[in-house]
């Protein structure tokens, strides 16, 4: 397979089968399996898939394709939890339009080496992705998203380009696809998973940090520079770093893998809707190890 991208979309015979599979498939079980073999015809992808996300609950895979051999964590470890991290869905969640979107442009400045990036993106063989946000209402939106692994060359500007060409007919057919067969109500387990992660990225640490050091915390975990997070947070880049010193003293960790853990292993143990710490109660299960630190500076 070639990697070299098309400057521009030709309507060969590969083209117009795949558009044309893709119309065929509309209103069938068949249609997003159509879609990315449309989207694999632009341009070359080593992997991909399809997701609808969702404000109030957690995203819902539609269609998955990747090579097992080169994935490192259970398919479902995404939806536990780390998808509120991920640059997708935080975009998603600020209110962004539908179009394409490449990894590059949007992801934080030190994504890239965020424990994050090493705990996932790292570990399912990937080098680059590009999404195509497709905007269903202010709380809904249905997700494509292409993948290149390791293996070979990340995307090129031509192939955003390609995938920008192709946009009018996806969202046209997908959107007519959502109305013929519209969604059922989600299982309740997405939505407790949902308000679980919710409550994480709300409570984390409330009984040690204070509201200011919980922001800059949030930052952390996303992938965000101290530069980048003063912005956001509109402070001086000192200032955060203080603020990060005092988050891994009260938190007794040493590293970001050791925040990013500890983040993780504490979204079970949330409560939805209750202003409580996750981390009082993992840290309280039996075996868990005791808290060194007590409040710093009282929580608001």
């Amino acid at each position: 397979m070639s990697h070299s991208p098309r400057i521009g979309l030709h309507l060969d015979a590969a083209m117009a089968a795949a558009l044309a599979a893709m119309v065929q498939a509309i209103g069938t079980p068949s249609f997003f399996d159509a879609a990315l073999d449309l989207l694999g015809t632009a341009c070359a992808v080593d992997s991909g898939g399809a997701m609808v996300l969702f404000r109030h609950q957690r995203p819902r895979r539609l269609v998955h394709r990747f090579n097992a051999a080169e994935r490192k964590l259970p398919e479902e470890s995404y939806l536990d939890g780390p998808y509120a991290l991920d640059p997708s869905y935080q975009l998603f969640l600020r209110g962004a339009g539908s179009g394409v979107y490449w990894l590059r442009d949007t992801a934080p400045d030190d994504f890239f080496d965020s424990e994050y990036h090493r705990v996932f993106y790292s570990q399912i063989g990937l080098s680059d992705s590009i999404d195509l946000m497709l905007r269903i209402d202010d709380d809904t939106a249905l997700l494509y998203f292409v993948e290149r692994s390791v293996r070979n060359p990340a995307f090129h500007g031509a192939d955003v380009a390609a995938l920008n060409l192709l946009l009018p007919c996806i969202a046209a057919a997908s959107m007519r696809h959502n109305a013929l067969t519209h969604a059922s109500t989600p299982p309740e387990v997405d939505t407790l998973t949902h308000r679980k992660v919710q409550s994480t990225i709300d409570n984390f640490g409330r009984s040690l940090l204070t509201q200011r050091e919980r922001e800059v915390l949030f930052y952390m975990l996303s992938g965000y520079s101290s530069a980048l997070t003063a912005g956001r947070l509109q402070t001086t880049e000192g200032t955060i770093k203080i603020h990060r010193k005092n988050i891994h003293r009260k938190l007794d960790i040493g590293s970001q893998a050791e925040l990013f853990s500890l983040f993780i292993k504490c979204i079970p143990f949330a409560a939805p809707e209750q202003p409580i710490d996750p981390l009082e109660a993992y840290q309280s299960k039996p075996g868990a190890a005791p808290r060194t630190h007590t409040p710093g500076t009282p929580r608001p």
